[in-house]
């Protein structure tokens, strides 16, 4: 047989891959398959998360900015009227602030119009009532909670003055709010909850 003749038979055998060979290829293509369809759902979850967490806290700040804005624009020297019917209680069973509260907004010439601030526990919503002694069911829902976000809890309560007398100038707010499981993580280890309490200084006039 000639040199040539060799040269192209054996390059006709070895033309196609064999068995074990196609195999491994599978192996190794399933393996960096899998390494990417990882990667993308991890990535989606970072990214679903990461969006979760900037919805509750965009929502958390507008509700505080709101709430400071209106305590603030009320007279301290009526101080506020907490709606008794409102309680909300610790696990002893003690009263530790009210889900809603009436205050009072100078009009000028020593008369004031009445205002609520209150949350409603069973629909989630967070409303301001305007003129709460004339139209009581004039009311402008600041926060709907949603598929995104959920306000679960909400309160006021007064301060204290160091003779434990209660301060009616300086209310404590507090709430807590989550993304209604959205990011698909548990409350307890999930960023996009947040329990934030504040102070707002009403006016002394």
């Amino acid at each position: 047989m000639k040199p040539s003749e060799m040269t192209l038979s054996t390059q006709g055998r070895r033309s196609g891959f064999t068995l074990v060979e196609l195999m491994v290829a599978m192996s190794v293509g399933l393996v960096v398959a899998g390494t990417v369809v990882m990667l993308l759902v991890q990535a989606s979850r970072e990214q679903r998360r990461g969006f979760a967490a900037t919805t509750v806290e965009e929502n958390a700040h507008n509700l505080q900015a709101r709430i400071t804005s209106a305590l603030r624009s009320m007279s301290a020297n009526f101080g506020i009227t907490p709606d008794i019917n409102t309680p909300v209680t610790n696990s002893s069973g003690n009263v530790v602030g009210y889900r809603a509260i009436v205050g009072f907004k100078a009009n000028g010439g020593g008369t004031y119009t009445s205002q609520r601030l209150g949350f409603d526990a069973s629909s989630g919503n967070f409303s301001f009532t305007p003129s709460y002694s004339t139209a009581p069911a004039n009311q402008i829902v600041w926060m709907t909670s949603g598929q995104k976000v959920v306000l679960r809890k909400l309160f006021f309560r007064n301060s204290l003055n160091p003779d434990l007398s209660q301060n009616n100038s300086l209310i404590n707010v507090s709430f807590q709010m989550d993304d209604n499981g959205f990011s698909q993580q548990n409350l307890t280890n999930n960023p996009a909850n947040i329990i934030r309490s504040f102070a707002v200084q009403m006016r002394c006039d």
